[in-house]
């Protein structure tokens, strides 16, 4: 029993890690190809690729009645159409497939986009099985033996009854004929029991909703519910060749970082905030509204903004910890914290340059046109190792500025301009 208590309390420490880093979200997942001027489309009977004639009809009315519910679009269901067309040229219409002829005559309408499709499976099958279950009968004899008294038989019969509905549906745009958008779905339903609820033609209506609901999120704006990850927010430096380099920490002598965010699919025309504080303050040091727009993301690699670390570390109190945070609403949605460093001081590696066995210092000189000798007030000692800022760098220096003056016989032979020159 204790094994079992620890075995779930690791599990659940488990599955607790493997989802702190997600949240869940509801977005409005929005159509590729919807934009403000489509409003309104009209939805003709699909054509019926299958035994039964009526299939068509049946998937478009149901298709036309999720549209309307939705929202998204005014739409003109068959029962509309009769009040405005001749029932012969929707069934024209609905049955030919030549579309840059027919859309003409839904021109008059009042609709920017026609809803045109095919069925191409509405089928189902029942299979029943004969099974059997038998039941040994232990009778108890006295004592410690037992005696077999035969055995108890149940037999029944489990019903597996399976329903297919396939639709090819593509939206044609009213004034040239061209084609918009087009998906196929496919819905299923089945039933298996020894005593089935639902029949053939229920589960036949269940898959067709089920293939109308996966269209509907093809060609409509629905509600999803999406999951986003803290790996959503990342860092990186431009690198050479155009290459992208990801990194955790930042330097406050840093002119220049990436933010780069990358959301799921669906976000696609959803509206975000990011923004940066130092972490455990309230003070927003950088932030923009945005509109995702996966298309971007694709091209990019993700939307992609530029950020100054060195202002973000004079704005929020120099070096430390800071916070991204991704905001949908009201609502913080994931966050990700990150270093800005203190910057660090001049530090030149010259490896691939052979230098004397002594201390590496670096000397600039500055020489006048009169031919006096060089000012020693101007020479500069940098320690290669440790910075201009350390201690013997400014050794180096005070030893520069005290060494004698050289002589008029130390004078360049040609001074006719001030140069700079480095002596190791």
């Amino acid at each position: 029993m204790r094994t079992t208590t620890y075995g779930l309390a690791v599990f659940g420490v488990c599955a607790c890690l493997a989802g702190c880093g997600e949240k869940k979200i509801t977005i409005a997942q929005v159509p590729p190809f919807y934009n403000e001027n489509l409003k309104a489309i009209a939805v003709v009977p699909f054509q019926s690729l299958v035994d039964d004639g009526r299939a068509g009809e049946i998937v478009s009315e149901e298709f036309a009645r999720a549209l309307q519910k939705n929202n998204t679009y005014r739409v003109f269901a068959q029962n509309d159409l009769k009040a405005i067309m001749d029932q012969q040229d929707i069934e024209i219409f609905a049955s030919t497939g030549n579309t840059a002829v027919t859309a003409a005559r839904f021109r008059g309408v009042g609709a920017q986009a026609v809803m045109v499709g095919s069925v191409t499976m509405y089928a189902t099958s029942r299979e029943e099985q004969k099974r059997r279950i038998s039941i040994p009968l232990i009778l108890p004899a006295g004592g410690y033996s037992a005696s077999y008294a035969g055995s108890f038989d149940h037999r029944y019969t489990k019903t597996f009854i399976e329903a297919t509905v396939s639709v090819s549906v593509a939206l044609i745009r009213v004034s040239d004929g061209t084609q918009i958008y087009a998906a196929t779905e496919t819905g299923r339903a089945s039933e298996r029991s020894s005593n089935p609820k639902r029949d053939e033609n229920a589960c036949l209506r269940d898959a067709t909703a089920e293939a109308v609901g996966k269209l509907l999120e093809q060609f409509a704006m629905v509600s999803k519910d999406v999951k986003i990850g803290s790996k959503a927010i990342g860092l990186g430096r431009d690198g050479l060749g155009g290459t992208r380099k990801t990194v955790d920490r930042l330097s406050a002598g840093d002119s220049r970082a990436l933010l780069i965010l990358e959301l799921p699919v669906p976000c696609d025309r959803n509206t975000f905030r990011w923004l940066i504080c130092r972490k455990g303050g309230d003070c927003e040091l950088d932030g923009e509204t945005f509109v995702w727009d996966r298309e971007e993301s694709a091209r990019e690699g993700g939307m992609v903004w530029d950020i100054c670390p060195a202002q973000l570390a004079r704005d929020g109190g120099g070096p430390g910890t800071y916070t991204v945070q991704l905001i949908r609403g009201r609502e913080i949605v994931v966050t990700k914290d990150f270093r800005i460093d203190k910057a660090q001081g001049l530090s030149l590696v010259l490896d691939s340059i052979e230098r004397p066995q002594r201390e590496p210092r670096m000397t600039m000189r500055r020489v006048g046109n009169d031919g006096d000798a060089w000012d020693a007030k101007r020479a500069v000692a940098v320690d290669m190792t440790f910075g201009p800022g350390s201690r013997r760098g400014r050794d180096a220096g005070e030893s520069a500025a005290s060494a004698p003056k050289p002589t008029k016989a130390s004078k360049p032979k040609e001074a006719s301009r001030p140069r700079e020159f480095v002596e190791w």
